[in-house]
C-alpha cells in the first residue's frame, strides 16, 4: 500500500487506554499461547489473531525455520533475532495441502516493517492536516459506502417483496384447504417450509436495518480513527497493544509471479473505518 513520504512530526503522542481496555488487552495476551520450551526461535506473535489467509479466510499459523539454519545474516553477517527466521503460512494449506488452498507464506520481518509502515504514514498523514486527511478519507469512504448502501438497500426491497409473496401463498393455501383441494397433512408440510424462509427472511432484515445504520455512522468513525492514528505518529516499534487498538484484521494474499516478480496483497483492515485504499495525492 504505497503512500507518499512524509516526514513525521516531532514529540511524542502517547495512546490513552481507558482501565476496561486494559484489562480486556491484558486478558486477550493472557490467552495467547505461550512459547514452547526449548523452541529454536522464541518469536512472539503479536499478530496472533489478526492475521489471514485473503483465500480461504482461514487464520495464519506462524512456523520457524528448521533446526541447524544458520543464525547469521548471509548478505551482512549479523545475527539474526528471532523475527527473522519466523514466517506464517496459511491453516488450511498446513493441514489439507496445496489442492485445498495454497501457502500464501509471508516472512515476519516482511509483515512487521509493512505494518509499521503503513501506521506511521497514516500518522504522518493525520498529523500534517488533520481536516485535509479527514476530507480525503471520508471521500474514499462515502463512495464505498454508498455503493454498499445502495447494494443493501435492493436487498431489503427483494426481502420484502418475498415476503409479501409468502403472505399471498399462506392465503392461497388456507383457501385450497378449507376447499378440500388440499390435505392437512400437504398443507402442514408446505406452510413449515415456507414459514423457516419467511422467518429467515425477517432475521436478514434485521441484520441489514443494523448495518444500513452502521454506514451512517460514518463520520464519527472517521474522526475517531484520525484521533487514534494521530497518537501513533512517532511510533517505532510495534506491539499487541498497538495493533489490536487500530487494527481489525490484516489479509494475505497469493504469492503470484508478475512480469517474472513474486508479488503479494496485503490488505489491512483498520477498526472504524475499514480498508484505506490509496488517499494520498
Amino acid at each position: 500500500m504505497p503512500r507518499d513520504e512524509w516526514e513525521v512530526i516531532e514529540g511524542c503522542h502517547e495512546a490513552i487506554v481507558t482501565p476496561e481496555e486494559w484489562q480486556r488487552v491484558q486478558e486477550m495476551i493472557n490467552g495467547r499461547p505461550t512459547i514452547m520450551e526449548g523452541n529454536a526461535c522464541p518469536f512472539y506473535n503479536i499478530f496472533h489473531g489478526l492475521i489471514y489467509c485473503a483465500t480461504c479466510g482461514k487464520s495464519m499459523q506462524v512456523r520457524y525455520e528448521k533446526v541447524g539454519r544458520t543464525g547469521k545474516n548471509r548478505f551482512t553477517g549479523e545475527m539474526r533475532e528471532p523475527i527473522d527466521k519466523a514466517y506464517y503460512i496459511c491453516q488450511t494449506y498446513n493441514r489439507m495441502g496445496c489442492k485445498v488452498c495454497s501457502s500464501h507464506k509471508i516472512e515476519a520481518r516482511d509483515l512487521y516493517n509493512l505494518v509499521l509502515k503503513d501506521i506511521q504514514e497514516l500518522a504522518a498523514l493525520a498529523m500534517k492536516d488533520a481536516d485535509s486527511f479527514y476530507k480525503r478519507l471520508s471521500s474514499q469512504m462515502e463512495r464505498r459506502y454508498q455503493v454498499d448502501t445502495a447494494e443493501l438497500q435492493r436487498e431489503v426491497e427483494r426481502l420484502q417483496t418475498r415476503n409479501q409473496e409468502i403472505d399471498d401463498m399462506f392465503l392461497s393455501l388456507y383457501t385450497d384447504k378449507a376447499r378440500g383441494i388440499l390435505s392437512e397433512q400437504r398443507f402442514v408440510k408446505l406452510t413449515a417450509a415456507i414459514e423457516q424462509e419467511q422467518e429467515a427472511n425477517r432475521r436478514r432484515l434485521q441484520d441489514l436495518a443494523e448495518m444500513m445504520r452502521h454506514s451512517d455512522e460514518q463520520e464519527s468513525d472517521v474522526r475517531t480513527f484520525i484521533s487514534e492514528i494521530r497518537q501513533y505518529a512517532t511510533i517505532t516499534e510495534l506491539d499487541e497493544t498497538v495493533l489490536h487498538r487500530i487494527i481489525s484484521k490484516i489479509l494475505i494474499g497469493e504469492v503470484r509471479k508478475v512480469d517474472g516478480q513474486k508479488t503479494q496483497e496485503v490488505k489491512i483492515v483498520y477498526n472504524f473505518v475499514g480498508e484505506i485504499p490509496e488517499i494520498t495525492e
